[in-house]
């Protein structure tokens, strides 16, 4: 019988408050993403679905540990650009 742990998912809500007046709206296995222009909506997209690989990768963790990869993800992302 699987533990309680094993059984634990995330979903990551993303929001993008830019808008070029289109609506976009991308959806992934344990992500969704709305909002923002044809650019930073496909950035939002990139980091959100970092972000929920890694969360999967930890074994999802706590907010307190979730809180540190999502700054990882960030800073990362902030490096290649």
């Amino acid at each position: 019988m699987a533990s309680k742990r094993d059984k634990r998912r995330h979903f990551v809500l993303g929001k993008d408050f830019r808008s070029d007046g289109k609506q976009r709206i991308t959806k992934g296995k344990d992500y969704l993403v709305e909002g923002g222009t044809k650019i930073t909506h496909e950035e939002t997209v990139d980091i959100v679905n970092e972000f929920s690989k890694r969360l999967k990768k930890e074994g999802h963790p706590d907010a307190s540990t979730a809180a540190e990869i999502l700054k990882d993800v960030l800073h990362d992302r902030r490096q290649r650009n």
